[in-house]
């Protein structure tokens, strides 16, 4: 073995065997049923047990594989009460009548090996690809079967099928259940009978079908590792971890570490990567590198490139006619003005890094924060004091009389009066508060922009601030010399937005709107304490019919589906 090693292995660590471990079923409701090239599909996944809804946190996968059976994406969600939100886009260059969604956990690769994987296919328009016959136009028209249970009513608050018209629906739990709900409500001009729904696909899983104990409970991400020290050593040894995300403060901690060396590091929450970074000491020791290994647990980044065989057929799906064309609602043109200074390399490599959209270029000065006499600053205003020209910055007390250094602080340009300068936290307004409340020694980067400032909501007339924290692998991350280890660990899907529009804004209705999908709310939980919830949503430029959709499960595992027309 080499005086110091390091290991990566993309797996989950053992935590929790408190947890209940049962058999799962798993299901997707989508937004749609078919979907047009370069759309999203919106999905809302649920999580089934024996004794009803999985109410405790879990790490579901999900993997999306081309009709011919090659992997184009691997993700991974954490369910909350039963369910995750999830999506996909359809590749604006797809060639296929359809995608395949694979769904399945750690609990469900343990069971018999028809329950390993729960798969659902996605319907995807070709304009040029082949119909099959239409369905009979009787199945089409009768709508879907409800489920027998009427412990949900939905009530009519408002209604309008004028184009953009706003209209309102109120859902209540008449049970005392808790109750896990998605509804979709979409243009019946282009809806298409569902070959899935919760009623048909959603089944309950059996005890018999759990083969093998999962080895841990998976659950948020957690990492596992060992250190290659001695019982004398390891009983003075401490373990700090770091985990470096952009856009959020750093989570650090000490972990304790067992008598043969090992640790977890577990309850990690965050989307996307961070840099985990793994420091450890031992008192009264020298200065020494360790050996250890890391594993990040349970991440099946080894999805199968290609699959041969799924657990169930391509369903018998066949539009009654082809979809209407899919156009999200389209925003008016906005006029940027954006006038580049000239920047230092080093310095265009940062606002690369760090700023997007409006808020990279334009007429700014830039600070980098990555040099030895920033963190000896108290705040980032004190740092900027004296260094933007035109710029004034001042502390204002209510303990104190006049202005000091120490306070709420007040930026002003000189030859603005009046008004405050805008300022934003890795790109979100932010009150200047807030920024006293993060250490300096977390800010990487900070542009100045000059009034007027157009990357703002509203606009920005007295100029802008923009200060953003470091994401983990700035080159003063770790010191020189230190005993800090350092790899890049994986998190959890971003979930999906969905792009509803308000149209109770005057200046928002000067669009063109011909979206299939009106509203798409994935996440509806109700229960005795909270029992209804007001649904609005707007209407698209042309619908005269709305289909509303509601699928879910209550904690005892009841199924619910609701379906209704409404003309």
């Amino acid at each position: 073995m080499k005086y110091f090693t390091l290991s990566i292995f993309m797996f989950f660590s053992l935590t929790a065997f408190t947890q209940k471990l049962e058999p799962v079923s798993i299901y997707a409701h989508n937004n749609q049923t078919i979907y047009n090239k370069g759309e999203q599909v919106l999905s809302k996944i649920y999580l089934r047990t024996p004794s009803g809804l999985h109410m405790q946190p879990l790490n579901i996968y999900v993997d999306w594989y081309h009709a011919d059976g090659h992997l184009l994406m691997h993700q991974i969600y954490l369910t909350q009460m039963g369910g995750a939100e999830a999506g996909f886009i359809i590749p604006v260059d797809y060639d296929s009548q359809y995608v395949r969604m694979r769904m399945y956990t750690m609990h469900s690769l343990k069971q018999t090996p028809n329950s390993q994987f729960f798969d659902q296919v996605v319907f995807v328009h070709q304009a040029n690809g082949s119909k099959r016959a239409n369905l009979n136009e009787q199945t089409t028209t009768i709508l879907s079967k409800s489920s027998e249970d009427e412990s949900l009513q939905i009530t009519k608050v408002a209604h309008s099928f004028l184009p953009k018209g706003r209209s309102e629906w109120l859902l209540e739990n008449l049970d005392k259940d808790f109750m896990n709900l998605s509804v979709s409500i979409m243009e019946e001009e282009s809806f298409e009978a569902s070959p899935y729904t919760i009623l048909t696909h959603f089944r309950k899983p059996s005890a018999n079908e759990l083969l093998l104990k999962p080895d841990y409970y998976d659950e948020l991400v957690q990492v596992r590792g060992k250190l290659q020290l001695d019982s004398a050593q390891l009983s003075k040894a401490v373990l700090t971890f770091s985990v470096f995300k952009k856009s959020s403060l750093p989570i650090m901690d000490n972990v304790p570490i067992q008598k043969d060396g090992s640790f977890v590091i577990d309850r990690l929450d965050f989307l996307d990567s961070a840099q985990l970074s793994v420091q450890v000491d031992i008192k009264g020791g020298k200065k020494q590198k360790i050996p250890m290994s890391y594993q990040q647990m349970g991440l099946f980044n080894a999805a199968p490139l290609y699959v041969n065989q799924f657990n169930s057929p391509v369903p018998n799906f066949s539009p009654k006619r082809l979809p209407t064309s899919y156009s999200a609602y389209q925003k008016k043109d906005v006029s940027e003005v954006v006038v580049y200074t000239n920047v230092k390399s080093a310095m265009d490599a940062m606002d690369k890094k760090y700023a997007n959209g409006l808020f990279r270029g334009g007429d700014a000065i830039n600070f980098s924060m990555l040099n030895p006499i920033a963190p000896t600053f108290p705040t980032v205003f004190h740092y900027l004091m004296g260094k933007v020209p035109g710029m004034q910055i001042s502390f204002r007390s209510d303990s104190l009389v006049g202005a000091g250094l120490w306070g709420s602080p007040v930026l002003q340009w000189r030859s603005i009066y009046g008004d405050q300068v805008n300022l934003f936290l890795n790109e979100f307004r932010v009150q200047p508060e807030r920024l006293l409340e993060i250490n300096i020694k977390e800010i990487a980067y900070i542009k100045v922009f000059r009034p007027p400032f157009l990357g703002a909501a509203l606009g920005a007339p007295a100029g802008a601030i923009a200060f953003y924290t470091k994401v983990g692998d700035e080159d003063d991350g770790i010191p020189k010399g230190s005993k800090l280890s350092n790899f890049m660990i994986k998190g959890f899907t971003r979930p999906p937005v969905f792009d509803q529009p308000d149209y109770s804004i005057a200046n928002n209705r000067a669009v063109i709107d011909q979206r299939k999908t009106l509203l798409w709310a994935p996440t509806v939980h109700l229960n005795k304490d909270k029992p209804t919830m007001n649904l609005v949503y707007y209407n698209n430029d042309r619908s005269k019919q709305h289909r509303i959709i509601i699928e879910g499960v209550k904690q005892n595992g009841e199924i619910i589906r609701r379906d209704w027309l409404i003309d």
